[in-house]
């Protein structure tokens, strides 16, 4: 008799929750929550299923009105008026969306890079397979990479930063420096490069006569055009501007070949990114195309003794990014 009671009980729970707790209805007038559309672009369906038909296609940041929520699915009224059914993990709050939206926009004013896509591969709204699919990159297009998270990494997508995997995507021609390591039992090894500029004579300027001195005709002054201030974040450039120099190695730590991937012939490109500074130092070092057993923090960790002589804008030196790749290739 226990068991029956329980069982009916049970059954009873059931019930109520199929007929009350299905659908749920928000708060109504100025307290109804907005939510915006992530993906390019989403289907609104006049029932919640994905067989119903579909009524309309909604787009990247529009806003929405949330009217009732159905499982999975929630149904909304766009600014126009038209309503319909959307699914619910392809939308956000207000507030998710703009912390997504100053997280993004601190990614997006990182450096960037230009890498090529190898194969069509997904773009997710966040570093990993379970955020919800936005969009799609398509095979041996080219795409703006912004940094590495996990094994993602975040790039441009309509002006927002997406994410898509790291192995689909090929940085390899990305570097401004490309040198080869060979295997060698040796350690890090110093390649000094001489600074020729330091030999030079100190240049004079040749002892023309005098001109005549006239006097000048006016002229009605105009106002020069305002040079466009190259991008930058926090103070460092992105990459030299035009008319600046690059900044150029003197003292160059050779990465040393890891054991570990030596004995298992592991081979591979890297590609870090340093900040050179304006004293000639890198401040910070991070990879962007990573290889195992330690090839990428092998190269990081070279990158991070470099000395350069630093870039210029406008005759001053300047904090900038610098690209290196690293190609680790075993003796045949």
């Amino acid at each position: 008799m226990i068991l029956v009671v329980l069982a009916a009980v049970f059954f009873a729970i059931v019930l109520a929750l199929l007929l009350f707790g299905g659908r749920s209805r928000p708060p109504a007038g100025d307290d109804a929550e907005t939510l915006y559309v992530i993906p390019s672009s989403l289907r609104l369906r006049s029932a919640p299923s994905l067989e119903a038909p579909v009524l309309t296609n909604l787009t990247r940041g529009e806003t929405l009105t949330h009217l009732e929520t159905d499982g999975s699915w929630v149904k909304v009224r766009r600014a126009g008026g038209a309503e319909g059914w959307a699914e619910r993990s392809y939308l956000e709050t207000a507030t998710d969306h703009e912390r997504r939206m100053a997280r993004s926009n601190a990614i997006k004013a990182l450096p960037p890079l230009l890498g090529e896509v190898e194969r069509a591969v997904p773009i997710y709204a966040g570093p990993g397979i379970f955020f919800p699919i936005i969009g799609e990159l398509a095979a041996g297009s080219a795409v703006t990479v912004y940094t590495r998270n996990h094994d993602f990494y975040a790039v441009d997508s309509q002006g927002e930063v997406a994410y898509a995997e790291v192995d689909a995507i090929d940085l390899s021609e990305a570097g401004a420096a490309l040198f080869e390591v060979a295997a060698s039992p040796e350690s890090d090894v110093i390649d000094r490069e001489p600074d020729l500029t330091a030999s030079l004579p100190e240049f004079q300027p040749p002892d023309f006569p005098r001109p005549v001195e006239r006097e000048p005709e006016p002229v009605e002054p105009s106002p020069a055009p305002r040079p466009t201030e190259p991008r930058r974040s926090g103070g460092v450039y992105q990459s030299v501007p035009p008319g600046g120099t690059e900044p150029v190695v003197i003292d160059r730590v050779v990465p040393r070949y890891p054991p570990a991937a030596v004995s298992r012939r592991i081979e591979g490109t890297v590609v870090v990114r340093a900040l050179v500074r304006r004293n000639g130092r890198v401040s910070s070092v991070e990879i962007l195309r990573d290889q195992p057993f330690g090839l990428g923090e092998a190269a990081a960790s070279a990158v991070r003794r470099w000395r350069f002589r630093p870039g210029t804008y406008q005759g001053e030196p300047i904090d900038v990014a610098y690209n290196v790749t690293v190609n680790f290739r075993l003796a045949d």
